[in-house]
Order: structure tokens, then sequence, then C-alpha cells
């Protein structure tokens, strides 16, 4: 996937999401989310609580919206359902400031809705590959979101940057 990943964005965005992931310094971890939410569009602002409490609002929304417009199996109504319980307690542990807290679930929740919409066919390692094929912004989304770890010890700071990168695409998909 890495070399593959390289025909498709710059690679001062990768090493940048390279930094972002190993960098406990807070000046270093808002320059790289800068330069990697760059990859998903330009607005990045996360400057102002304002400015986050926007970002959060529409990516609520568009990910409801996209959970509930997304035709699904029977079998995977109460997925649909589940996810969106899950999202709501999710939002509110961001909005009382617990992003350290809840990153478990954000990146579950990302994948519950990724199966959702692509069915058995996200969980095959050959996934990664066919997303940047199909859908090049998409792909590079979802290497995003595959390069996070599923647990992490960093602090709220960081994951809250990390966490708005991904916001910030689904807020603007």
């Amino acid at each position: 996937m890495n070399d593959l990943i390289t025909e498709f964005i710059e690679k001062d965005a990768i090493d940048s999401l390279n930094l972002l992931l190993a960098s406990s310094d807070n000046a270093e971890i808002a320059k790289s989310a800068a330069v990697v939410a760059s990859q998903f569009g330009s607005g990045f602002d996360i400057s102002t609580d304002a400015s986050v409490k926007k970002l959060i609002t529409s990516f609520k929304k568009n990910l409801t919206l996209l959970i509930q417009k997304t035709w699904v199996d029977h079998s995977d109504v109460s997925l649909k359902e589940e996810i969106l319980v899950k999202l709501e307690k999710y939002i509110a542990s961001i909005e009382e400031d617990k992003w350290a807290q809840v990153s478990g679930s954000f990146t579950k929740i990302l994948d519950d809705v990724i199966y959702l919409m692509f069915g058995a066919m996200a969980k095959s390692p050959d996934f990664p590959e066919y997303a940047l094929r199909i859908d090049p912004e998409f792909g590079i989304f979802w290497w995003y979101v595959k390069s996070l770890p599923v647990t992490n010890d960093w602090s709220n700071e960081k994951n809250k940057a990390v966490m708005l990168i991904a916001m910030f695409f689904l807020a603007n998909y």
C-alpha cells in the first residue's frame, strides 16, 4: 500500500503523517495535521473553538446522512442503528473534550461505516488499493484512517488533531 499511495499523494504528506503519528510536540502536530489535511482539500481550520465546533457539526450531519442513506441488506439494518448510537455517544464525549478517551470508538465507527458502504469487500486486504483506484480522494482518506493505531496513549490534543483531519474529509464528502 505504501508504494501505491505515492502515486496519489506527495511525499511531504506521507512524511507529515509519519511525523504526526510519532510526535508529541503540539506545534509539530499542528503543522503536520495541516499538511495531511491539505490532501483532503482546502479550508482545514481548527484555529478557534468556533471553527472546531463548526467542523464537528458538519461531520456529524454528513456522517449521519451517509449512514442513513446507505442501502444495506436487512441483516445490516441493526448495524446502522448501532453506529448512529455510537456516533451520538462519540460526539457527546468530544464535546466534553474527551478526545483521548474515544480514539478507539472513532476508528471503530469509521470501520463500521465503510463496511456499510462496501460490504465484506471493506475487510479484504485488497480494499485499500481498490479504494484508491475507484476514488483516489476516498482511497487517500482510507489510507489515512488505516495508518492510525487502533489504540494509543497520545495526548488529548494529538487525538483531537488526528480525528479532526478525518472529520474534515467526511464533513466535505
